[in-house]
C-alpha cells in the first residue's frame, strides 16, 4: 500500500496535479480535488491531445484520446468531453431564475465517464434547471435551499497546470464554468440557453440562440409550441412518418435545420414580412423515394413534390436575381425532374409491354376479353352507321 501511495503522488506530482511540496496544485479547487480524491475523473488538455485522469486501487489512471475539438468561450472541460465523446448536440442553460431545490454532486448530465461536478438545481414555472460548475462553490456561499435567485454564467475560467509528459514539460489545460448569482428581482430576471454542436469538418464547436430561434411550419405542419421547445432543446421532432426534424448549429441552411432525407422542406417564418425560407438537405438523396418503393403512384408523389419546388426556386429567383444558390438549386431540381420523367415514362411502356406478352402468352381470359371488347367496338360502329343511313332515308 506504501508503494503504491509514493507512486501514485510521483504521477500526481508529474502531471502538475500535485506541487513538489505534497500540496494539490492551487489552479485546482478544492471541490475539484475533492471530487477527485472520491473516484471522480479530472479532465484537461493540451495542444494535441485530451486526458483524463483517474484515482482507482491508489493508481493514477490516465487516458489520452487524441483531441478532435477545440475549446470554446462558453464551455467547461466536462461540457466539452460531453459535446466530442457523444458526436451529438449539447443544449446548455446560460441564465435563468427560480427557488433553489436542490445542491449536490454528480457526474455531468449522468455521463459516469464524464468528472462529477458541483451543481446547483432551480425551479420555477418552466420546471428545473441545473447549472453544474466546481467554481459554485463561492458563489453559493450566501444562499441555501428555498431561496429565490438568478444565476447567470458570465463566462469560463481557464486554468494551466505544467506536466512533465514523456520528460518533457508541458501545459495542460482546464475549464470551468463561471457565475454570478444574486437575489432574484421580478424586474431583472434573465433566461438565456444556446445549443453547441461538434463540427468535425472545420474543427470547430458551433453553437446557436435557442431563445431567439422561431419556426412556424414545415412543409405544411404547423409547429405546437411543446414541438417548439423541444426543437429549440436539441431534440429530434417526428412530423409525420417519414419527415423528422432537428435543430443543428452546423447545418448549412438559413434555419440550422437537419432533416431525414425521405422529403422536401420547405420552412416558413413570419419575419420582415412572411419570408418564406427554402432548404434543400441533399436533393439526390430525396430520389431514395424511389429506390425504395417503385410503384408508380410514389414516383408520381415525387414528381409533383419536386415540381412545386421548382415553382418555388423561380418565385425565389424572380424575387432575388442576384442570388446564385437559387440558380443552382434550380438547375439541380430541373435535372431530377428530367431524371424522374424519364423514369415514369420508362415505368409506363414497361406496364404496356408487359400487357403485350401476357396477351401474346396465349392467356385464354385476356384473349377472349380482347376478341370480345373488339367484336363489341365492331357491332357499335355497325349499328351507328345503320342509324345514320336509316336517318338520311328519311
Amino acid at each position: 500500500m506504501e508503494n503504491n501511495t509514493t507512486f501514485l503522488t510521483d504521477d500526481l506530482k508529474r502531471f502538475g496535479i500535485m506541487t513538489e511540496d505534497n500540496q494539490f496544485s492551487k489552479k485546482l479547487s478544492q471541490q475539484e480535488v475533492y471530487n477527485f480524491l472520491k473516484g471522480g475523473v479530472l479532465i484537461a488538455e493540451n495542444d494535441q491531445n485530451r486526458l483524463t485522469f483517474k484515482i482507482a486501487e491508489d493508481k493514477l489512471s490516465v487516458n489520452v484520446y487524441n483531441k478532435d475539438w477545440i475549446s470554446h468561450k462558453d464551455l467547461s472541460s466536462a461540457e466539452l468531453l460531453e459535446v466530442s465523446s457523444k458526436n451529438t448536440n449539447l443544449y446548455k442553460v446560460m441564465a435563468d431564475y427560480g427557488t433553489i431545490t436542490h445542491i449536490g454532486k454528480s457526474h455531468f448530465n449522468n455521463n459516469p465517464e464524464n468528472e462529477i461536478t458541483l451543481f446547483v438545481e432551480v425551479e420555477n414555472d418552466r420546471g428545473k434547471t441545473r447549472f453544474f460548475g466546481n467554481k459554485l462553490e463561492e458563489s453559493l456561499k450566501s444562499f441555501k435551499i428555498g431561496e429565490k435567485v438568478q444565476i447567470t454564467q458570465t463566462g469560463i475560467e481557464k486554468a494551466v497546470l505544467n506536466a512533465n509528459v514523456d520528460g518533457e514539460i508541458k501545459e495542460i489545460t482546464r475549464y470551468d464554468n463561471l457565475f454570478i448569482i444574486r437575489p432574484f428581482d421580478e424586474k431583472n430576471k434573465e433566461f438565456q440557453s444556446r445549443l453547441f454542436e461538434l463540427d468535425a469538418k472545420d474543427k470547430t464547436i458551433k453553437d446557436i440562440d435557442t431563445i431567439k430561434y422561431e419556426l412556424q411550419t414545415v412543409n405544411g405542419h404547423t409547429l405546437s409550441e411543446k414541438q417548439l421547445q423541444l426543437l429549440r432543446k436539441g431534440k429530434e421532432i417526428k412530423l409525420d412518418d417519414e419527415t423528422t426534424i432537428q435543430l443543428s448549429p452546423k447545418a448549412d441552411n438559413e434555419k440550422n435545420l437537419s432533416a431525414s432525407v425521405k422529403v422536401l422542406l420547405i420552412t416558413s417564418l413570419a419575419l420582415d414580412g412572411g419570408i418564406t425560407f427554402l432548404i434543400i438537405k441533399g436533393i439526390q438523396k430525396l430520389a431514395k423515394i424511389q429506390e425504395e418503393n417503385h410503384k408508380q403512384h410514389e414516383s408520381q408523389k415525387y414528381l409533383t413534390e419536386l415540381q412545386k419546388l421548382k415553382s418555388f426556386l423561380q418565385s425565389k429567383a424572380e424575387q432575388y436575381p442576384d442570388n446564385k444558390q437559387i440558380i443552382t438549386d434550380l438547375n439541380i431540381v430541373g435535372k431530377e425532374i428530367s431524371n424522374v420523367q424519364a423514369a415514369v415514362s420508362e415505368n409506363q411502356n414497361q406496364e404496356k409491354n408487359d400487357d403485350a406478352v401476357r396477351l401474346k402468352g396465349g392467356d385464354p381470359d385476356l384473349f377472349e376479353d380482347a376478341n370480345q371488347k373488339k367484336e363489341e367496338e365492331r357491332r357499335n360502329e355497325e349499328d351507328s352507321r345503320k342509324s345514320t343511313s336509316f336517318s338520311r332515308g328519311r
